[in-house]
Parts: structure tokens; C-alpha cells; sequence
């Protein structure tokens, strides 16, 4: 039996139904946040969070130079783009080789398959997105992974949200300490949000793409979340 923090003893099984409960309504309730803001964001209601954004940084830092719509020192510009680049191609593509790879190595198939779903799927709905948004489709599928068919979504936004909280959510399966799954969960948090800032520092995108990218992501995270209850529930499969 579990022991409350009031000295009732509970039901392992009752406790555990519970705790799920709460992680489903806590999960559609993310849900529909996410794409709430993802439909606001679509009608422009960001729009004019946006530009007092653009200008106060302008006022605050100025344009690194007449050249340039970067903002700032180029010291600061530097730091920014460090930040963005966690969220880029070249890192979201090493980073999925090498946790494909650990989990192959560990012959750990199960999770390896359930993270290629989820990194992949939302690639693919990531560029799903910016199709429907683009004013013009490249001919040459090369041009997918060089040229940025689309500001809207942010994919920076969007991949470093899917990616960085998929690893968080794998490695606080295997934690038992609730502060050390606390500390993993913040991490994640706090790269996602200081992806989704630099792209605005960096002139890359608006507060509206970013948010569009965040929520966009979250909604994908909640469906696969969400997916893999209903089946682990509903099929004699473990997943």
C-alpha cells in the first residue's frame, strides 16, 4: 500500500489510475491551449505583439549595422545565433543520428521507433505547414533542406520543442528521484524558450511564427502522447 501525505494508506493501483487521469487531463488541456494559439497566431492576432516587439528592439539595441535587420552589438548577434543553431537542420539531424544510434545500440527497439515517430512525424508536420502557408513551392527537393520555403511556422521553434522535450519526457522515464525529473523537464524548457527568443533577436521571425512554432509543436507532442495511452490501453502490444 502507498501512504498519502495525510497518513491514509491508498491503492497502488487506485493511486496509479489517478496519476494518469490527472497526466490526460493535463494533456488535452495542453492541447487545446496549443491550438488555440496556434489558430490566433494563423489569423494574425500576434501581429501587433509582434511589431511593438520589432520596435522596442530597435529602440533598446538599434540594427548591428545599416546592412543588416539584426539587432544589436555583433557580440550579441553571435551569442543569438549560438542559441538559434540549437534548434537548426544541421543540430536536429545529428541529434536524431545519435539517439537512433544509442537506442540501436542498446538494442532497445521500442524506443527507438516510438522517438523516430515522433522527431519524424513532426518534421513532416512541420513541413506540411509551411507548404500550406508558402507563396511558392521550390522544384527541387534539395532546396527543402537549404532554403526556408516558409517563415511560418518557425521550424527552429517548432523542432527544438518536439526534439528537446521528446528526450526530456524519454530520460524522466528512466529517473525514479521526482527532483532529478523536475531538473530534466526545466532544462528542456528552458532551451526551447531561448531557441524560440533568438529567432526573434535575430530578425529570423515575429513573435506570431514563434508562437505559431511552439504551439504547432506542442500540439503534435499531445497527439503522440495521447496515442500512445489510447493503444497502450487498447492493444495487447507493450509500447
Amino acid at each position: 500500500m502507498i501512504e498519502s501525505r495525510s497518513g491514509r494508506q491508498l491503492n497502488p493501483q487506485a493511486y496509479s489510475y489517478e496519476k494518469e487521469r490527472i497526466k490526460h487531463y493535463i494533456a488535452y488541456l495542453l492541447l487545446f491551449a496549443g491550438t488555440v494559439l496556434f489558430l490566433l497566431s494563423a489569423m494574425g492576432a500576434f501581429n501587433g505583439i509582434s511589431q511593438a516587439i520589432q520596435d522596442k528592439l530597435v529602440d533598446s539595441l538599434g540594427y548591428t549595422n545599416r546592412w543588416s535587420k539584426t539587432f544589436g552589438p555583433s557580440w550579441f548577434v553571435h551569442i543569438v545565433n549560438g542559441m538559434s543553431a540549437l534548434g537548426g537542420k544541421v543540430i536536429i539531424f545529428l541529434g536524431i543520428v545519435i539517439t537512433a544510434g544509442y537506442y540501436k545500440v542498446r538494442k532497445d527497439n521500442k524506443r527507438l521507433w516510438k522517438f523516430l515517430f515522433v522527431v519524424l512525424g513532426g518534421i513532416a508536420s512541420m513541413l506540411t505547414l509551411k507548404f500550406i502557408s508558402a507563396d511558392e513551392i521550390p522544384y527541387e527537393p534539395v532546396d527543402l533542406l537549404i532554403n526556408n520555403i516558409s517563415s511560418y511556422p518557425s521550424g527552429h521553434a517548432m523542432m527544438g520543442m518536439i526534439f528537446y522535450l521528446t528526450i526530456a519526457v524519454f530520460l524522466t522515464r528512466k529517473q525514479r528521484r521526482s527532483a532529478v525529473r523536475k531538473y530534466t523537464l526545466t532544462v528542456s524548457y528552458i532551451i526551447v524558450f531561448l531557441i524560440g527568443i533568438s529567432r526573434i533577436f535575430d530578425a529570423s521571425h515575429s513573435f506570431t511564427e514563434v508562437v505559431a512554432g511552439w504551439s504547432a509543436g506542442m500540439i503534435w507532442l499531445c497527439l503522440c502522447w495521447l496515442a500512445e495511452r489510447f493503444i497502450k490501453k487498447h492493444s495487447k502490444w507493450e509500447i
